[in-house]
């Protein structure tokens, strides 16, 4: 099922009371953080804006750290499956949506679509325990790509795909388990005057997938 906010947050720095943010067929109560961009929603899902000067990033030594983006998370309990078609007009390098899992400042991943150095759209990933592990999975044609996210266990897996059906799996790894993990939505422009994603096609399903490479 597509899932649609029941309420529409606007403005850097908005702070509309957690309770009355759901977003249709995820059974929890959403978290906001939108002091850096802005948060609206309509029937075919929600638009989240980065300001300028937004990352969330570590670097392979630590010297270097960034968190500070828009961002709409949740915590699911137990294993999941998780995925949203992006789409986005990129402008400047680094310009990306994506989800991300979040247990703290210096224990967290993300899926990206962004705009590379080079002038094309690809997909990246960092995984952060303590200091930022990069991967770079390729370009992508056109302004879309769909994005997902999986958990069994301990273990969690990302994977993308260009029709939301058939799916690439690009990386797995784990996050301290002591860590309560939120999951969800984020959107940067770290060099960027602003830039704005469409998240759209967003399911969940709270199950464990059967089929490793496809995340089914």
């Amino acid at each position: 099922m597509a899932c649609l906010l029941a309420a529409t947050v606007v403005g850097a720095g908005a702070t509309a009371p957690l309770e009355t943010l759901r977003i249709d067929g995820l059974p929890f109560v959403l978290e906001q953080r939108t002091e850096r961009g802005k948060l609206t929603s309509d029937k075919t899902g929600l638009t989240l804006s980065a300001s300028k000067g937004t990352d969330l990033y570590v670097n392979a030594d630590g010297s270097k750290r960034a968190d500070a983006t828009p961002r709409l998370l949740f915590a699911p309990v137990g294993d999941f499956i998780f995925s949203a078609r992006v789409s986005a007009a990129f402008n400047a390098p680094f310009d990306g949506a994506a989800l991300i899992v979040y247990a703290d400042g210096v224990n967290w991943a993300k899926l990206l679509f962004e705009h590379g150095r080079n002038g094309k759209q690809g997909v990246s990933s960092t995984v952060v325990k303590g200091v930022g592990d990069d991967a770079h999975h390729g370009g992508r044609e056109g302004g879309s790509v769909y994005l997902k996210l999986a958990r069994r266990e301990s273990l969690y897996v990302f994977y993308t795909s260009p029709d939301g059906k058939v799916w690439q799996m690009v990386r797995n790894f784990s996050l301290p388990a002591t860590q309560t993990v939120k999951v969800g939505f984020s959107s940067q422009s770290p060099l960027g005057e602003q830039f704005t994603a469409q998240f759209s096609h967003i399911h969940f399903r709270a199950a464990a997938f059967k089929d490793f490479w496809q995340g089914e």
